[in-house]
């Protein structure tokens, strides 16, 4: 896969509510660092993590302009959380070797 297409997977896994397709996407080692600069470390923590934000009713991401390198994507997102309201962010994605997830970056605008 090239990052383009890990970042479409990415959503399509995150809108499904699809955790295993998710970790898929993942190297066993990967990080996420979240917008309030917390790190969520390896895919036993982003599952339980990810688990935990699905439960809740998790924003429902649509993304919209982007950029691909050879292993990185950047990719804005409007996303609108249980309340109703859209929030601006914007995921940055580090893959490795293999053309996983090893680092994935969260920006939300006014965070």
């Amino acid at each position: 896969m090239n990052p383009s297409e890990v970042a479409d997977r990415y959503f399509e896994a995150i809108r499904a509510r699809d955790i295993e397709s998710l970790l898929a996407l993942y190297a066993d080692d990967a990080t996420v660092t979240l917008p309030n600069g917390s790190l969520i470390e390896g895919t036993v923590a982003i599952r339980a993590f990810q688990t935990d934000v699905f439960n809740r009713g998790a924003p429902i991401p649509t993304p919209g302009s982007h950029v691909f390198g050879p292993q990185a994507a950047a990719v804005e997102i409007k996303a609108r959380l249980p309340d109703g309201s859209l929030r601006s962010t914007a995921n940055f994605f580090y893959l490795n070797g293999e053309n996983r997830i090893e680092r994935l970056c969260i920006y939300a605008q006014g965070t």
